[in-house]
């Protein structure tokens, strides 16, 4: 799967013009997602960004041989018949799509040359495309689906399904939105001022392309913006903490024995000076180093000053003592002002999910659905300003027929 299916609509079953041998031919179903198919390929969305086709016509005055053609799953799934194929893109009407004489080849009509993909060309497909939200994500919405919805309209190019990278399936997901390309702008108007569109009995979100951008670049900035103020909201509550915590009351301590234990520390301290009011001993048994923190101001001076050479036994071990000040003072405050501000959320939240947690275990499946869902909206903000380009599952372009030119056309 990738990251975004295109598809160019289907054909209108219609006469082609100037060619009398089929004037009076009618165009089938099969024939119709034959030209659609091979229209595609050879169309301006595909090719601006399609490597492997590119270096196809780029081998041959343009030809692409039909078995090449065929490799695609999605042509292939159509019809193997090279005849089928050949009969069915004559009977276009677009004159986009050229056949050798030999009929073993395609090519792009000489006449009919790639646009440059530059800034005003990008504009202007901008200009003229849809973004259109509502469709069935979880649903198994297809290509075809959509292909068939948005066939009544004139007149659909391009089609893009927008699909995320789902990490724990490893699968890209369809977002349940599609870009819709128009040949023109008015044709592109016209569908947007046509009124409320429903699928599936449920009502669509449209809008110009461009006005999605604009309205992502807004809800980013505010998310960006939120983001900030919750920082900053922290932040101060977390200075609010540090305000209140005791300096010149930190003590490093290094040296300690293996066997030592939080109570030998307090032990050894109030035999030393019992006025001494403990906040916290950080250290856990086994280790050689830990910080003995006090209730009151100037405690830990208030210790050092009864020792010699910032010495002191502790179970048979020299320990040596260390005052925090200045940058290691302030820097071990923050830590622990942090820790604080966390306990006390854990706390909340804790209280919040006792209230419910009979039902917990009932309600995972629901849950993780809704995640899904929630990851699917959140891919809708992580998209720049051009339609992405596809690519295999190690994450870069593909180059086999397989894995880009039938990738792009659509999954069914």
């Amino acid at each position: 799967m990738t990251e975004t299916d295109v598809q160019a609509p289907a054909v209108e079953e219609t006469k082609p013009e100037g060619n009398e041998e089929n004037a009076t031919a009618t165009v089938s179903t099969t024939e119709a997602a034959i030209i659609r198919q091979l229209e595609y390929y050879f169309g301006d969305a595909n090719l601006a960004k399609d490597k492997f086709m590119k270096d196809q016509i780029a081998k041959d005055e343009g030809w692409v041989p039909l078995d090449v053609l065929l490799t695609f799953k999605r042509l292939k799934s159509l019809s193997e018949d090279k005849k089928v194929i050949v009969d069915a893109i004559a009977k276009s009407d677009e004159g986009l799509v050229e056949v050798s004489e030999d009929r073993e080849k395609l090519r792009r009509h000489p006449e009919r040359p790639l646009p440059e993909m530059n800034e005003e060309r990008r504009q202007e497909i901008y200009a003229r495309t849809v973004y259109v939200k509502g469709f069935a994500p979880q649903n198994g919405t297809t290509m075809s689906e959509l292909v068939e919805f948005f066939e009544p309209f004139t007149k659909v190019t391009n089609i893009v399904m927008r699909k995320y990278h789902d990490k724990p399936t490893k699968k890209y997901l369809f977002k349940g939105s599609v870009f819709v390309t128009f040949a023109e702008k008015e044709q592109c108007e016209k569908f947007l001022a046509q009124g409320p569109l429903k699928y599936k009995g449920k009502e669509l979100i449209c809008k110009m392309q461009n006005d999605y951008y604009e309205a992502k670049k807004v809800e980013i900035k505010e998310r960006a913006e939120k983001i900030e103020e919750r920082k900053r909201k922290k932040e101060e509550g977390n200075n609010a903490l540090l305000a209140q915590l005791p300096t010149g009351a930190c003590v490093f301590m290094e040296g300690l024995g293996k066997e030592t234990t939080r109570e030998s520390i307090k032990e050894v301290i109030r035999a030393l000076d019992e006025t001494l009011e403990f906040a916290y001993i950080d250290y856990q048994k086994g280790d050689a180093s830990g910080y003995v923190r006090f209730n009151k101001q100037d405690a830990g001076k208030q210790l050092l000053e009864k020792l010699t050479d910032k010495k002191l036994k502790i179970d048979d071990a020299e320990v040596t003592a260390e005052l925090l000040v200045d940058e290691k003072e302030t820097e071990y405050l923050k830590k622990i002002a942090e820790e604080q501000a966390k306990r006390k959320v854990n706390a909340k939240n804790k209280g919040r999910g006792n209230r419910g947690n009979n039902n917990r275990n009932h309600h995972s499946g629901g849950n993780n659905k809704r995640k899904r869902d929630r990851n699917a909206e959140q891919q809708e903000d992580g998209d720049g300003g051009e339609p992405p380009v596809k690519k295999d599952a190690t994450g870069k372009e593909a180059t086999k027929p397989t894995a880009e030119s039938e990738a792009k056309a659509a999954a069914e």
